[in-house]
């Protein structure tokens, strides 16, 4: 499927935020995590060691095994349930749920509020349903292209198995945000349009963009990653699709310049709501017109409103 993969334009990001006028409320959501607490059920440990990842970002979660003292000391209204991956892709979370679950219930009668927010990967039949059932929401990395997996994660699974998952996971009462890795495959644009066109077709409401980082100590650490106005480029297309599909820039993406350069772009290009905004961001929504909003939790947690 051939699509325009050229950097963003003055006009496509003024067709871009046309449609959203159209379609989304005058609000940018500026979402600072600080009530939502990253949890791992693999400690630090990931067996597929990523390409783009190696386990790095394991390194900063909450270990299962010190959940309850955690929700003691930090007391977060909500956890973001992840973790490494198993040889099949899977995050083998589906033995902690009912653990999880239950201290989520007993939050509840104490009137916090609490929530789950599960990453899977790529999930059986029988782990999607069950977890479809016992989160509060859903984060799903998608991926379609069979070359990226394989390359990326060195799976042997294909984006057949990502689609399935995916419908899967929609048969229970939790809501799936499908999450897009821009530039997954060593910081290149490859995949990103046919899966997003997918979802389109799939009549999903709401999509998190994020941005691959070269990480030091992993294999691909010596790519970049997108150019911004690339990344800027896919996000007003999007937003010109389908004017009234929720669209957010979530928080792995490079920080520094990086940031100050995509964030303002992707104000223009139609976003909902940014993690962790540049104040540049912030301002170039101010300026076309836009309330900026503040969200304390897990940007897919801002879909479901307390």
């Amino acid at each position: 499927m051939e699509r325009n993969r050229n950097r963003v334009t003055e006009k496509t990001l003024e067709e871009a935020f046309e449609a959203r006028k159209k379609g989304r409320p005058p609000i940018l959501w500026a979402v600072y995590p600080v009530r939502t607490i990253a949890v791992s059920v693999t400690g630090k440990e990931c067996p597929l060691k990523c390409s783009h990842c190696g386990g790095h970002y394991l390194k900063h979660m909450v270990d299962i095994g010190r959940l309850e003292e955690a929700l003691g000391e930090k007391m977060p209204r909500s956890i973001l349930l992840s973790g490494g991956c198993d040889a099949s892709g899977a995050v083998p979370l589906v033995s902690h749920l009912e653990k999880v679950s239950g201290m989520a219930r007993r939050l509840d009668r104490e009137g916090r509020g609490f929530r789950i927010n599960v990453h899977p990967g790529v999930a059986s039949p029988e782990a999607a349903r069950a977890i479809a059932q016992m989160a509060s929401v859903i984060s799903f990395d998608f991926v379609l292209d069979d070359e990226t997996i394989r390359e990326a994660f060195h799976g042997e699974w294909t984006g057949r198995d990502y689609v399935g998952t995916l419908r899967n996971l929609r048969t229970g009462k939790a809501e799936v945000i499908p999450h897009i890795l821009v530039g997954l495959y060593k910081g290149q644009i490859k995949g990103e349009y046919e899966a997003v066109d997918f979802l389109i077709r799939e009549g999903m409401r709401r999509i998190i963009f994020i941005v691959f980082i070269p990480t030091e100590n992993t294999a691909w650490e010596s790519f970049p990653p997108p150019p911004p106005e690339e990344v800027a480029g896919l996000i007003a297309w999007t937003r010109t699709r389908v004017p009234e599909l929720d669209i957010s820039i979530g928080c792995m993406r490079p920080r520094g310049k990086y940031r100050e350069l995509l964030d303002p772009l992707a104000v223009k290009a139609g976003v909902d709501r940014i993690v962790l905004p540049h104040p540049r961001a912030l301002a170039a929504a101010e300026e076309m017109g836009l309330t900026v909003v503040r969200k304390e939790e897990c940007c897919s947690f801002d879909w479901i409103e307390t």
